[in-house]
């Protein structure tokens, strides 16, 4: 028989009785205290896992929880009647401090090549396997957040239609052998003060255009040159990875780092800022490299995409201190890109 001296808490009360557990050769445990005693079969007790240099603790089908500092008694219990090869593996693991450090080294590693890998290649595949008509209702349905939001209404104006619609035409025209079938591309000119000069594109196929991109532009070619870029976006489905990438970017971070709604949980959020930043400047550079490319081989030149880079940033104030937390690349990164792609050809 194994015997242990513990403190017995009754269900649904603190107050703490000293007791005694008697484990019996077919693993029954039997506590005492005092003159009273009550036996529980093997199946109406658990034992809670080993944490540190903690007090044991069992607890009964009846709400009774019994604890010891009896390590060693407790241990001969544990090893015969309990405790199964992965709860010892566990606290053999637990016990020594160079593999608990090894263990958090080997959750680093996988962190990091979940997001630099994993989650990327993850969302790609999931991104090219929703159906269109998925993708059309989230792009309309962003767009129409847009403009209730963003003083964002839809240009009557002739003139900047035209001008759009020619060099929309032309960037299509310049891809049209490699375009995936199933984007329906479309372009759309809108009127807005708070948005300013600017582009973009959502997953369908849809390309949106300010009129003041469109009166930016002083050639056509750099017009050309965005639009290739955004025609990139939907190609290589960056919006709807994005959306995939930075959900599941939040949901690991919660799940390492706990509740992102307190004030603590603010400050662990900049890692989740921090990662999605970098999935957007890549996506970024990414996509002024398919442009670059196409203007390369048609003879336009990389150069119309810098010329309309720097129209762009010329009235961004330098967020030098905050570029890891920024969407885009650094402008002078993004030149260099190019000028790397136009020394190639």
């Amino acid at each position: 028989m194994i015997e242990f001296k513990g403190i017995l808490y009754r269900s649904g009360s603190s107050h703490a009785f000293d007791a005694v557990a008697q484990i019996s050769e077919r693993g029954a445990v039997t506590l005492v205290v005092d003159e009273d005693s009550k036996k529980y079969a093997k199946g109406e007790y658990e034992v809670e896992p080993r944490l540190g240099k903690a007090n044991r603790i069992i607890r009964f089908s009846d709400g009774v929880r019994f604890e010891t500092g009896e390590h060693e008694a407790f241990a001969s219990f544990e090893g015969v009647f309990v405790a199964s090869g992965m709860l010892r593996f566990v606290d053999w693991m637990e016990s020594r401090w160079l593999v608990a450090l090894g263990s958090i080294v080997g959750i680093a590693v996988f962190v990091f090549l979940f997001f630099e890998y994993g989650m990327p290649m993850g969302a790609k595949y999931v991104a090219f396997e929703v159906p269109q008509s998925v993708r059309q209702t989230l792009s309309e349905n962003g767009l129409k957040t847009i403009e209730r939001y963003g003083s964002f209404e839809e240009s009557y104006s002739m003139r900047m239609h035209r001008l759009g619609e020619a060099a929309f035409d032309r960037a299509l025209g310049l891809v049209s052998d490699s375009l995936n079938p199933e984007f329906d591309y479309e372009l759309r000119i809108y009127e807005s003060p708070t948005i300013g000069p600017n582009a973009f594109a959502l997953p369908s196929g849809l390309i949106v255009a300010t009129e003041a991109f469109i009166e930016l532009c002083e050639t056509e070619e750099q017009m050309v040159a965005v639009f290739l870029h955004e025609i990139a976006h939907v190609e290589l489905q960056h919006g709807l990875r994005s959306l995939i990438q930075d959900t599941g970017v939040f949901l690991m971070l919660s799940m390492i780092l706990g509740d992102f709604s307190s004030l603590g949980g603010m400050a662990a959020s900049l890692p989740a800022l921090a990662i999605e930043s970098r999935y957007s400047q890549n996506f970024e550079t990414e996509a002024d490299l398919y442009a670059g490319k196409i203007l390369e081989a048609h003879g336009i030149g990389a150069e119309a995409m810098k010329e309309i880079l720097i129209l762009l940033h010329s009235d961004v104030p330098d967020l030098d201190l905050v570029q890891f937390l920024a969407s885009h690349p650094d402008l002078e990164e993004r030149l260099r890109a190019l000028d790397s792609l136009a020394e190639e050809n």
